[in-house]
């Protein structure tokens, strides 16, 4: 999950999907099937953690989501610049990662989709007292403990910069069970956390 706030605020900007911006919500980043132990990439140093491009010959075809756009548009839209339309997002989304979850293409964004209502970030944090603030700082302990303790599973942190130089929330890493339905303890955190103790929490 991303937090459009601190998305936007940084040095390259943002723009919004269509032209509307979207709602003060953290969005749906992706849904990203990973093994359960990290392995060597083959004859490099570098060790992968998660499968891609499992099936080139499976196409996006946003027909089979057509029931879902609404809430695909609300959720799970794309903040990039270099286009402003949600379905390239979408499409990278389902080629990259989708391929490799056992999933057809319904069933994958609506398991995403279920999961972010289920449990939905802002409105943990905010019962938790931790509201976007352009002033306030935030323990990163705090926002950690506040979502592990509302989902039965700790979750990854990961921050950014803004244009100030100032460490922010930015994105929130969850381990979900082989159906997306609910969430499981993470065997490895599929990111550099970037994070000081205090960060931001930015207004959008």
């Amino acid at each position: 999950m991303q937090w459009p706030g601190s998305f936007c605020d940084t040095t390259g900007g943002c723009c919004f999907p269509g032209n509307v911006k979207p709602a003060a919500d953290f969005g749906i980043h992706g849904l990203w099937p990973n093994y359960a132990a990290c392995r060597p990439a083959g004859d490099t140093n570098r060790t992968r953690c998660w499968p891609d491009f499992c099936n080139a010959g499976d196409t996006f075809n946003p027909s089979l989501i057509s029931d879902l756009r609404s809430d695909m548009d609300r959720n799970w839209g794309t903040l990039s610049c270099r286009s402003n339309d949600s379905t390239a997002f979408w499409s990278h989304e389902w080629s990259r990662h989708g391929t490799c979850s056992n999933m057809d293409q319904h069933a994958y964004f609506l398991a995403a989709l279920r999961y972010k209502v289920r449990f939905n970030l802002t409105r943990i944090l905010l019962d938790a007292g931790i509201a976007p603030s352009e002033e306030r700082t935030y323990c990163v302990g705090s926002i950690r403990d506040a979502i592990g303790e509302a989902t039965g599973s700790a979750p990854g942190i990961e921050c950014n910069r803004n244009a100030r130089n100032e460490t922010q929330l930015y994105q929130v890493y969850q381990c979900v069970d082989l159906a997306g339905t609910g969430p499981v303890p993470c065997p490895a955190v599929p990111m550099q956390s970037r994070c000081t103790d205090q960060v931001k929490f930015p207004a959008f």
